[in-house]
């Protein structure tokens, strides 16, 4: 087989007309001359979103709107070799959104989609013996529908008629103007005289009760080129931090000429399961194939896999996820890191996902949107469960096509994703109002179902009170105002959305000067605004924690890293800094510093001080445990103190001893606690500076917005 990387030499065009089939743009000759109106090719640096190749700034500004009115056509004009190959096929890997493709004049074929490889098979069309031309038209349009009396309704103005979660909003989280277009990922032209992947590897562990064995299900879709007799096909599973070969199978096989499937079924003896890295290890599977004939090697392929069951309680009490049996209580994050996925790469995944897991972080939502699949390879080395959403969210249309559509694009992702271990469940749909939407989403989950039936969906994420979804948005303190105390006064069973977004640090606004012009009042507030962030995710994640089970299960902070400069949900900012100028330094970071470890010790309180609490979110028992608390005024004046012996058993959270002294309203106190083993050693610390008198939202939040540079302003 020969594999040939067509990612360089492109050019490009924008048809600023809407003339170019009918110009004949694709044509391998086609010439700009005078009548045309159409600019001559320019030359491509490199395949990536065109607003990070040709906008100075990407991230907001009105220019920014001419990358989406009108669609671009690419051109790649490449020598194929002289080989005696019967198969030829053109891979795309990602292209951003409606993709048309001719090859040397010939239509190839129609996509939609930004996430998922397509592939189109050319071997008729292919010259070997002279110049061959690529034409693709690429185009993601501005969706102009709104529906009748919502205008004024930040999440509902605009029906999102493309199904990616990427692209304009209206409060201000992808700014007005985005909508990231162009071929973004690699191209590859592969041929052989012989066969060809035809489709993705899959090794699927079968869902057994009672059995010491797991049945894994080997799925290889194979194109050949002409019939294959006596072909050997292998299949073998092995350990990937080992490399121990655990199943193996040899047969004897024969192809068709065309699409073939290839298929076994391996048991592993006793595997070892897929945790998440506080409770045990990532165990991963390599599942190998291979086809050969006469001693020559045809063509091979692997997939990584895992061994674990995930399952979804819920009742009317209870939104809960269990990991192979055992009930798991959810630390996460949600995670979406940048408006242009071509701008991600492993470095900022190993960065991103290695500090989630040092803080305690054991899951993390993918919303609305879909990475890369090097982020997926290393969840599932680090042991961090992914909750994926689909890229349906708010509004869009319900009719008939639009359905097709969406569950055609919902299913490639799953597909694409389904053997990666670290999948926890699929989101159908995120934050749906409208009942009309509701049979999209039920006809994504029946595909999901289908797709991968051993996983759990969740319908529309926010819906508490159906069933079939069972978790909570809330911003208290934040989006949905009032105090972040207030979430004492709700019984979450699952919080998949809750926080507060806050500026970065002045210093780094500044590296965008229009954004720091912008926000150039409240740059004094900033510090206030980071310590305000750390209070409200303290104070709430340890209140989920304190509830363990009754009935909290778990949250998901909104969210980890903001995902452009001027938008503020993360706890690092764009460029990956704390925003640390509050007066504890780290802002939200700390408060996962503090509240987040699988082991906690926990003040319970809101205007006076009620209880300590002990949580052990690990799979085991911790006996012989000594809690320690002390109380001072900021001067250092003793207040109150004292120690419990106690025993934490594995999965559970324990009220230790009531906490109870005057508060004077004049009076800032410290609260200091300490968890300790039997050995003396700290299993957790916390500390607690002026605990009970409570930051509030500054004026003018959220709703005071520029729409120009798609930013909050508070009021200076």
């Amino acid at each position: 087989m020969i594999e040939i990387d067509l990612s360089q030499g492109w050019q490009v065009l924008q048809d600023v007309h809407d003339r170019g089939e009918l110009l004949g743009l694709f044509e391998p000759d086609f010439r700009t001359t005078i009548g045309k109106g159409v600019s001559e090719w320019q030359p491509l640096p490199r395949l990536a979103h065109l607003q990070t190749i040709f906008a100075l700034q990407p991230y907001f500004g009105r220019e920014l709107r001419y990358f989406n009115d009108h669609a671009w056509w690419y051109r790649l004009d490449f020598d194929a070799p002289s080989t005696p190959a019967t198969l030829a096929r053109l891979t795309f890997e990602g292209v951003d959104y409606f993709a048309k493709a001719w090859l040397n004049g010939q239509l190839l074929g129609e996509h939609e989609g930004y996430f998922e490889p397509f592939e189109f098979d050319v071997n008729e069309i292919l010259h070997r013996d002279q110049p061959n031309t690529l034409v693709v038209r690429v185009s993601a349009p501005w969706d102009k529908e709104v529906p009748e009396g919502r205008a004024d309704d930040y999440s509902l103005l605009v029906i999102r008629n493309q199904i990616k979660g990427l692209y304009e909003h209206c409060d201000t989280f992808v700014q007005r103007d985005v909508n990231p277009v162009g071929i973004w990922r690699p191209v590859k032209l592969t041929m052989s005289d012989t066969c060809l992947p035809g489709g993705r590897l899959h090794a699927t562990a079968q869902v057994t009760e009672g059995s010491a064995a797991k049945p894994v299900a080997i799925t290889w879709p194979v194109l050949a080129g002409h019939k294959i007799e006596g072909g050997e096909f292998n299949a073998w599973i092995e350990e990937v931090d080992t490399g121990l070969v655990v199943a193996q199978e040899k047969r004897t096989v024969t192809l068709t000429q065309g699409g073939n499937q290839l298929q076994t079924s391996l048991s592993i003896d006793q595997p070892r399961l897929w945790n998440t890295w506080d409770r045990g290890e990532a165990a991963r599977y390599c599942a190998r194939v291979s086809l050969h004939t006469d001693g020559r090697s045809l063509l091979s392929d692997r997939v990584i896999f895992g061994v674990q069951t995930v399952t979804m309680t819920r009742t009317e009490n209870e939104t809960s996820v269990s990991l192979n049996g055992k009930k798991l209580f959810v630390r996460g994050t949600a995670y979406m890191p940048d408006v242009y996925m071509s701008k991600m790469n492993t470095a900022r995944y190993e960065r991103d996902l290695a500090a989630m897991r040092r803080v305690g972080v054991n899951t993390v939502r993918v919303h609305v949107h879909v990475e890369l699949p090097e982020f997926y390879d290393i969840c599932d080395r680090l042991g961090l469960l992914v909750l994926q959403d689909t890229d349906l969210n708010w509004n869009f249309p319900t009719d008939d096509e639009f359905a097709r559509r969406a569950v055609a694009v919902s299913s490639a992702m799953i597909d694409m994703l389904k053997d990666h271990p670290c999948i926890l469940g699929w989101v159908c749909m995120n934050e749906s109002r409208s009942p009309e939407a509701n049979r999209i989403g039920e006809a994504i989950e029946q595909a999901a179902h289908r797709l991968d039936p051993a996983r759990p969906t969740i319908r529309n994420s926010w819906d508490e009170f159906d069933l079939a979804s069972g978790d909570s948005h809330y911003y208290d303190g934040g989006l949905g105002g009032g105090k972040y105390t207030d979430i004492v006064r709700r019984n979450h069973k699952m919080l998949s959305e809750f926080g507060a977004d806050v500026p970065a640090s002045m210093a780094n606004l500044r590296s965008v000067p229009a954004l720091a012009k912008r926000l150039e009042k409240l740059a004094p507030h900033i510090p206030d605004l980071h310590e305000y962030q750390y209070r409200l995710i303290k104070y709430q994640i340890e209140h989920l924690r304190i509830r363990k089970y009754n009935p909290c299960s778990g949250y998901f902070h909104f969210m980890w890293i903001d995902l452009c400069p001027q938008s503020f949900y993360g706890v690092y900012d764009y460029w990956g800094n704390p925003k640390s100028d509050g007066p504890g330094g780290d802002g939200g970071l700390r408060a996962f510093e503090e509240a987040n470890s699988p082991i906690g010790i926990f003040m319970e309180h809101v205007d006076q001080p009620e209880a300590i609490w002990a949580v052990n979110d690990l799979d085991r028992d911790i006996d012989g445990c000594l809690a320690q608390w002390w109380v001072t005024t900021q001067e250092g004046r003793e207040i109150a103190g004292g120690e419990q012996e106690l025993s934490l058993p594995a999965d559970t959270g324990v009220r230790v001893a009531e906490l109870s002294f005057p508060v004077q309203s004049d009076v800032k106190y410290r609260v200091h606690l300490a968890l300790r083993d039997a050995q003396g050693n700290d299993l957790a610390r916390n500390r607690y500076d002026d605990p009970f008198h409570h930051p509030t939202l500054r004026p003018g939040y959220p709703w005071r917005i520029d729409h120009e540079i798609g930013v909050r302003l508070w009021d200076a």
